[in-house]
């Protein structure tokens, strides 16, 4: 191991740690024909719908802002091709930014193997490339964007080789880190640290969740610091705090261990609420309170739940005291609700009478012919909620929105009295808490 030191400040110093060699257990989830592993092609995202290999433990996660959301990191690295002038001098600094852009976009083998070992090598030049820079740039208050710049790109290096790498790449990412914050903790460049090690525990929260949820904790936590400490970053902090809370939520849903189930909602509400009182006039911020609002549904009396059926009437929540409801929020395209919940509703019509039980769907879809193709091709019980206005489908319904709606489908349950039981239940419990309800 070599290790470099940079001057920074009087007093005050850089270790920057260079290692070489490649390492042993790299990830195979980016492509080996394209960039590097990302938090945008290693996990599986909630809102993409996209899949990894079943032999991969991966969590559930929604996604975050790239590292290019921050409008904080300051302007270009060089001149670019296009002949426009750079604002910085045409010296070795800007020259070595031109250079780090240029292997940055560089192509790698189409081999998996050589791909690896090239992302691997061109990560290890940028850390090089990327502490010459910070060199010539540290004290000189004139080049602070270009200093700004290089730490972004060797963070980016080193978030590249601790996710494909060893422990030992990881506890380099992690020195950076710890270093640019005592160098200074509010400075541009400790928010952009904070801000990679909160995408590393994105990442791996999105790769290991199911076997190692404590990454879900992780990201929750490095989220809420993010916002605490620069909350000036707002696209930055407020892309965090969400993706940690729906993140959090969904894989307290999916958990089977109760205990983890109930400490993943934790971290959600926590999240959610940073993001209400911080931040509330942004769309997460609205999404968060939306999403308080559901939360704290189980327990009360349902009310603000209305909305225009399919078949030309009303169904509203002032209606639905005298016999359990039932409620699902779906949508025909969705294969989880044709394979697994649709068969579990029509198994609870078959068991149980409309005189003891209302049965509610929200459909969520966004065209009204392909529903009805769909309700003609299946039988779906119970009354549609659907809403005419073209803007008030799928995920822009304003039921969805209201409540804060996380994942479909989605299934609740209220009693006689109007009282929410359940928001969350899953396919199997629903015969069972239905029949605990119905006399």
């Amino acid at each position: 191991m070599q290790i470099l030191k940079i001057s920074m400040l009087p007093s005050v110093m850089l270790v920057v740690s260079f290692i070489s060699g490649c390492g042993q257990n790299a990830t195979e989830t980016a492509s080996a024909t394209g960039g590097d592993v990302t938090a945008d092609n290693a996990i599986l995202t909630a809102d993409s719908g996209s899949r990894l290999p079943e032999t991969r433990p991966a969590g559930v996660v929604a996604s975050i802002a790239g590292p290019s959301a921050s409008a904080e990191l300051e302007g270009p690295a060089s001149n670019d091709d296009d002949g426009q002038k750079s604002p910085f001098p045409d010296d070795e600094a800007s020259q070595t930014l031109r250079e780090i852009q240029k292997l940055r976009i560089a192509p790698v083998p189409s081999d998996l193997a050589e791909a690896r070992k090239a992302r691997r090598e061109r990560n290890e030049r940028i850390v090089d490339m990327a502490t010459k820079v910070l060199r010539i740039t540290v004290n000189d208050e004139v080049r602070k964007p270009q200093f700004h710049l290089a730490v972004g790109q060797l963070l980016e290096a080193r978030f590249q080789m601790a996710l494909a790498g060893t422990q030992e790449d990881v506890d380099l990412l992690y020195a950076d880190v710890q270093a640019l914050n005592e160098r200074d903790d509010k400075s541009i460049a400790a928010a952009e640290g904070v801000y990679y090690i909160a995408r590393f525990a994105h990442t791996k929260a999105g790769l290991l969740g199911r076997t190692q949820p404590v990454w879900f904790e992780t990201l929750s936590r490095w989220a809420r610091e993010f916002s605490d400490r620069f909350p000036q970053q707002t696209q930055r902090a407020v892309s965090l705090l969400f993706g940690a809370a729906r993140s959090c939520e969904l894989q307290a849903m999916a958990a089977d261990d109760k205990d983890l189930s109930t400490r993943l909602m934790t971290e959600s509400r926590l999240c959610y609420t940073a993001l209400a009182e911080k931040f509330a006039t942004t769309d997460q911020g609205q999404e968060a309170t939306a999403s308080l609002r559901r939360m704290a549904l189980e327990g009360q009396n349902l009310s603000q739940f209305s909305g225009p059926t399919l078949d030309g009437g009303f169904v509203s929540s002032d209606d639905f005291k005298g016999k359990p409801t039932l409620i699902f929020f779906w949508d025909s395209e969705s294969e989880e609700f044709t394979a697994e919940l649709l068969p579990e509703l029509q198994k609870v019509t078959t068991t149980l009478p409309s005189s003891k039980l209302r049965i509610v769907g929200v459909a969520l879809d966004e065209d009204e012919a392909t529903l009805n193709q769909y309700l003609e091709n299946h039988k779906v019980p119970g009354q549609q909620i659907f809403f005419t206005q073209a803007e008030q489908r799928s995920w822009n319904s304003p039921l969805v929105r209201f409540w804060g709606i996380a994942q479909c489908p989605t299934v609740w349950l209220v009693d006689a009295q109007g009282k929410v039981v359940a928001t969350s239940l899953e396919s199997a419990e629903l015969l069972p808490a239905i029949q605990k309800l119905v006399k």
